[in-house]
């Protein structure tokens, strides 16, 4: 998304992270490869990055092993580790098919060397970024790392037993699941076992799914996932609102893009929050500036 430099005086609303008791902000703070903030070396620009997003009320920090070879994490865990902010922090274990093996075992070892990279004792969210599908897959269509099977993921020494011991440990406090890619229905599976606490979602202007069934064929269904997951009292997080940077560059009508796709995401109340990447501080408080103005009404959307 461009930056907008300048004084930016408002502050980031919060919202539940459904079942978890935790209060997240409206925008999180998303530490992936297309921005690139906290996959590249630049560690003054990343302190003064998270100092400000923290100052403007940003709580909600998201990355994963896989964002530069684990150098995202590294990086904002050396930045958490000098801010000290409060802030809620979440991760990711995305398994390789010659890990599937051992699952159990590869969970806890991602996890753990997660918490070494993050500098921390305790993760708050970790979540599945492997997705569904009906057997094992070198890779899914969409995502990180193999695709996993049902049972890899809710049966004896799976996915979610590893959570568990990891949780009963004090290491992770609440588990999350990726329900975009693979097989949308498997992923509701996952969604309707009680086990996960939050969801990843895909949910944008180009893409609805999550709460709306598409008309347009070319558009992927998620199968209304974030409606199912809220349903079930889940969290839900919103990734891709901003199209890995397309809808920041799209035509502008009566809104500025960047504004219409971030209070697009927002104006659903089921949102907990969306997650947005950013490249520099201008860009940090243009997202604040845009989610400061509230939702879009249904007059402002259906033109969008």
């Amino acid at each position: 998304m461009p930056g907008a430099p300048g004084h930016c005086p408002v502050t980031m609303n919060k919202r539940p992270l459904g079942r978890t008791g935790l209060q997240v902000s409206e925008i999180g703070f998303g530490c992936g490869m297309v921005a690139g903030l906290f996959t590249r070396d630049a560690p003054a620009l990343q302190r003064e990055a998270v100092a400000r997003a923290v100052d403007l009320g940003i709580s909600h920090f998201d990355t994963a092993p896989v964002y530069g070879d684990t150098a995202s994490e590294s990086n904002l865990g050396a930045v958490l580790h000098q801010l000290r902010p409060e802030v809620t922090l979440a991760t990711k274990v995305a398994l390789n098919f010659n890990e599937l093996d051992d699952i159990y075992g590869a969970v806890i070892r991602s996890v753990e060397g997660s918490l070494r990279r993050l500098r921390r004792e305790r993760i708050d969210l970790i979540q599945l970024h492997n997705r569904v599908g009906a057997e094992r897959a070198l890779r899914p269509d969409i995502g990180s790392g193999a695709q996993l099977s049902l049972q890899d993921i809710l049966g004896s020494r799976g996915v979610v037993d590893a959570f568990c011991a990891l949780h009963a440990q004090g290491k992770v406090a609440h588990f999350g699941c990726c329900a975009f890619g693979g097989d949308a229905l498997l992923a509701r599976n996952m969604i309707d076992s009680a086990v996960f606490d939050t969801v990843l979602v895909h949910y944008s202007l180009s893409n609805r799914s999550a709460w709306e069934t598409p008309s347009d064929a070319s558009v992927r269904d998620y199968g209304l996932a974030g409606a199912r997951a809220a349903a079930n009292g889940m969290g839900t997080i919103a990734v891709r609102v901003l199209e890995a940077g397309a809808l920041a560059r799209a035509t502008p009508t009566r809104l500025p893009p960047v504004e219409a796709a971030i209070r697009f995401a927002l104006s659903n109340p089921q949102v907990s929050t969306a997650l947005v990447g950013f490249s520099d501080i201008g860009q940090i408080e243009e997202a604040v500036r845009c989610a400061a103005r509230g939702p879009l009404a249904d007059g402002e959307i259906a033109p969008l």
